[in-house]
């Protein structure tokens, strides 16, 4: 019996015998199995790994969505200013992740992964029913399924915050109601055409138009055959499933352009800006650069190339009856690489569109093999060899990247979130229009890129419109030209002209009114990676030379006994403490006199630490008045009402000792309380009674009970 399908004239294969239709459904349950499991990897994280610059926009979105209430087309992305509206697709996928979030409780983050999984998902039926119109058994269907389940891009950008997978779940369902509304004249298949076609062209039009292309292929060919029939008929059903998705993506581009125009900024987004980038041109169609990043993509992203590579060697055994499929699916997956030049070559989140076509071809070619009279163990073997190697690909490439687990951000979006309010606007230059560091830090933005900032009245523009909004922070990523300009432009509407803090190679200017106070919120932060602008002075009440409570100190200011386990209860130091060294060994400045009151329980003790003094201040070719003298370090009870009581005492002298030079000498004191109590550790001067050059530096103390 002929089947048409449009891209190929099929006979009905014979039914597989029963073990075949176990062993596909097993297969089926393990791919299932194994791509759920996939998709949770790293569940609880927050980042978004993948497309993250797309990810985050979209997530953006989202977010501004759900924290103003707004459900018109015109939503807010904020990243490039007032008006916060440059709508690049219908918000339905972004109006589903709000509803999710608000019904299960989740966060955005997780409520994005489940709508795009959940559309994935639905995806399999509508995959199903088109590999039943080609007349592939249902057995071995789940076999093509189990291969798509495996597939490594699926496995990863399947749980991505991103309207692909809603956008193919769409495009699927449209070519297979398509198909069936007209060859069928059935009016429900026709209404899930037209829904089906609108959602995917209002959601993604790329994606729509590459399923567009079977749908009118099919459509050309079933005109052709009935042209001397009623042919009027099916032009009438082909029209009526297109004409809403055709209407609806147009009115929507439009709608879209006139209000990314009204943005400043948001005017180089509109579709006749971006058609050379969205479209391509000839030279990019050709272009050997653009193709050697695809071919690096779907080589080495989309699967296991290997699996590739054994489905070609199996064409010639699996016979001729499948090959007009295997071959039109391949051509409809090459062929938004040369439609969409540009787009497939700089994002490969853009193939989870057309790989589907792919696994379709390499699965055809698993059925047609199943179909031919090859021995079942060469389909077994076959079958297993491309599914596992599949599954591997996805724990050798993509696993490392999803399972780590993260709050989300990093240290600039979080230092952002500490010196801004969350009504506050940020600048940022040097990021392009990247959603990214808005997203996390949950701040509206202006993001200038960096041709904008070298156009001063597009600036000011910009600026302008932000009217009635406070600029809480200006970020500069780089040396980027025209900063200069912002600084100045920005220094206007409150800002300090100079950084206040560092984030690897950006710079962070802040409120000039509240830069003691942010200054203070940053060092108490403690954040990794933050450090202070040079020239900034820390601004610290004054503890020198007086009795301090170490619990009456700031965060950022205790940290100067980090490298003591416990913590002094209070201490006196002449010319204040200082903290030294690195990280992983602080130092503590122990310079005369200076004095650290521990509180400790009853019982046995040792105090293990080590001391240092540098070379300069016991140069042997230095006059004896112009070197140390050793610091004497003397550990002792404190007894209430009472002299304290000497524990340990060490004269600590590199000039005089050989065996105290060096860095960090071993300091250990033993000593036995009777009841709970105070010691104190004191660093004095040397036997002469002066302090010239007692640079003393204490390395990491800790007092233990044996």
């Amino acid at each position: 019996m002929a089947f048409s399908v449009g891209m190929a004239s099929v006979s009905a294969p014979t039914p597989p015998p029963r073990a075949e239709v176990r062993f596909a459904c097993v297969l089926f349950v393990l791919a299932m199995g194994f791509h759920f499991w996939g998709i949770t990897v790293g569940w609880q994280s927050r980042n978004l790994p993948g497309g993250e610059f797309r990810q985050a926009q979209t997530a953006l979105s989202t977010y501004w969505i759900m924290q103003e209430g707004d459900f018109s087309p015109a939503y807010p992305t904020p990243v490039l200013g007032a008006p916060w509206s440059i709508p690049m697709e219908f918000p339905l996928y972004q109006w589903t992740v709000v509803l999710t979030s608000k019904v299960t409780g989740w966060g955005i983050t997780k409520a994005g992964r489940a709508v795009s999984i959940a559309c994935f998902y639905l995806t399999l039926p509508a995959v199903f029913l088109l590999l039943h119109r080609w007349q592939v058994a249902p057995a071995r269907r789940w076999l093509v399924l189990a291969l798509i389940l495996t597939c490594p891009l699926y496995v990863f950008y399947t749980r991505g915050f991103l309207i692909e997978t809603m956008a193919l779940m769409f495009s699927v369902w449209f070519w297979v109601a398509f198909e069936r509304a007209v060859g069928g004249r059935q009016a429900g298949w026709l209404a899930v055409a037209i829904l089906a076609g609108c959602g995917a062209g209002l959601v993604k039009v790329t994606t729509f138009m590459l399923y567009l292309l079977p749908a009118g292929i099919w459509a050309l060919a079933r005109l052709w055959r009935n042209r001397h029939a009623d042919w009027r008929t099916d032009f009438a059903w082909m029209a009526a499933a297109v004409a809403a998705p055709f209407a609806a993506t147009l009115a929507w581009l439009r709608f879209a352009d006139a209000t990314k125009a009204l943005n400043v900024l948001g005017s180089e987004l509109t579709s006749a800006s971006l058609r050379e980038f969205n479209l391509g041109t000839t030279a990019s169609r050709f272009s050997p650069e653009l193709w050697l990043v695809k071919t690096r993509i779907v080589l080495h992203e989309l699967t296991w190339w290997p699996a590739v590579l054994v489905c070609l060697l199996l064409v010639p055994l699996a016979g001729r009856c499948r090959w007009r499929q295997i071959v039109g699916c391949l051509l409809l997956f090459l062929s938004v690489l040369v439609i969409f030049p540009v787009l497939y070559a700089h994002h490969d989140y853009y193939y989870v569109a057309n790989t589907l076509l792919l696994m379709l071809a390499m699965g055809l070619v698993l059925v047609a093999l199943a179909e031919s009279a090859v021995p079942r163990w060469l389909l077994g073997l076959a079958v297993m060899l491309v599914l596992s190697g599949q599954a591997w690909r996805y724990t050798e490439h993509y696993y490392p990247a999803q399972r780590a687990v993260s709050a989300g951000g990093d240290w600039l979006t979080r230092s952002l979130q500490t010196v801004t309010a969350p009504e506050d606007v940020i600048l940022v230059l040097g990021q392009d229009w990247s959603s990214i560091t808005p997203y996390y830090a949950r701040r509206r933005a202006v993001m200038f890129r960096d041709h904008v900032a070298r156009d001063p009245e597009r600036v000011e523009q910009a600026l302008a419109a932000l009217e009635g909004y406070r600029i809480g922070a200006l970020v500069i990523v780089g040396e980027p030209d025209g900063r200069q300009w912002l600084i100045d432009r920005a220094a206007v509407r409150g800002l300090a002209r100079e950084p206040l803090y560092l984030w690897r190679d950006a710079r962070v200017y802040v409120q000039q009114t509240r830069w003691n106070e942010l200054l203070h919120a940053v060092l108490e932060a403690r954040m990794a990676e933050v450090r202070l602008a040079p020239g900034v002075d820390i601004l610290q009440e004054n503890i020198a030379d007086r009795w301090v409570e170490t619990a009456s100190l700031r965060v950022w200011q205790q940290e100067m006994f980090a490298g003591m386990t416990p913590v002094p209860v209070r201490f006196f130091s002449t010319f204040g403490p200082a903290l030294g060294g690195s990280r992983d060994q602080p130092l503590f400045g122990a310079h005369p006199v200076t004095r650290l009151v521990f509180a400790l329980p009853a019982g046995d003790h040792a105090l293990r630490a080590s001391l240092q003094l540098p070379l300069d201040a016991y140069r042997l070719d230095l006059p004896d008045a112009d070197a140390s003298d050793g610091v004497e370090v003397t550990l002792s009870a404190l007894v209430a009402g009472a002299e304290p009581r000497t524990l340990a005492t060490r004269h600590f002298n590199p000039r005089a000792n050989r065996e105290d030079r060096g860095t960090l000498r071993p300091l250990e004191f033993r000593f036995h309380l009777p009841e709970a109590g105070e010691v104190e550790l004191f660093f004095g001067p040397g036997p002469a009674g002066r302090d010239t050059r007692d640079w003393i530096q204490l390395g990491p103390l800790q007092i233990t009970r044996p």
